[in-house]
């Protein structure tokens, strides 16, 4: 694999993986968690946060396959399963509204009276949540490309520490930002977040079950494959 080759494959991993972990939608909840804070203490906070969810998510992609052999799962069942479950994810963003398979009420008021949130709840699970793992570990699983021989993996390792650290400067510029940023503004990103997100847990869930077909019967071709009569 050449060196363009290896960075399209680090492009195309960061980008669904940095809409995923939605550092732009957990922005607010990092300020109501910090605003008794200073701001040296809410710099750390991110910086926790940050390398909480870029390490969740190595550990996620480099066991997945031992993960799915250990349940007799294969990886287009999960990759179903994850797509569903952004799908979810990506209509509460659509509607702006907190989605409880990432955090629930109670926990983001544990996190608002606990002193440090960098761990829990902040890095897991609201950025490293139940999508973004199952995202990583289905990556890990299925993006090997024949011949590649650690590219893909490294490609993948590359797209978390990346993803982690945009979280940590998205985090603490938070503050700032927020001063200029309109509540409007904020929810027209986080909208185009979310029909992002819908689009690619559709492409998750319809490859996952266009791979599951094939592999069930080999010789039936593609799904869209029309059979001619003899």
């Amino acid at each position: 694999m050449d060196v363009a080759a290896w960075f399209t494959l680090v492009a195309k991993d960061t980008v669904p993986l940095f809409i995923i972990v939605g550092p732009l939608g957990t922005a607010p909840l990092f300020l109501s968690m910090t605003a008794q804070d200073p701001p040296a203490r809410r710099t750390r906070t991110a910086l926790i946060a940050a390398a909480t969810t870029a390490i969740t998510l190595a550990i996620a992609a480099l066991a997945g396959e031992a993960i799915f052999a250990f349940f007799g799962v294969s990886v287009h069942a999960f990759r179903i399963a994850g797509g569903i479950l952004l799908f979810i994810i990506g209509m509460d963003l659509i509607q702006v509204r907190s989605s409880r398979t990432r955090t629930t009420e109670q926990e983001v008021q544990v996190g608002t009276e606990k002193e440090e949130v960098g761990i829990i709840p902040l890095g897991i699970p609201m950025l490293a949540g139940p999508g973004a793992m199952a995202t990583v570990m289905v990556l890990g699983a299925s993006g090997h490309v024949p011949g590649s021989g650690w590219a893909a993996p490294a490609a993948l390792l590359t797209a978390i520490v990346l993803v982690g650290f945009a979280t940590w400067v998205i985090l603490r510029a938070a503050a700032g930002v927020q001063r200029w940023l309109s509540p409007v503004a904020m929810g027209v990103v986080v909208r185009l977040e979310g029909l992002l997100l819908c689009a690619l847990a559709a492409q998750m869930v319809v490859t996952g079950a266009a791979m599951a077909y094939r592999e069930l019967d080999p010789h039936a071709g593609t799904p869209a494959q029309v059979v001619k009569p003899p």
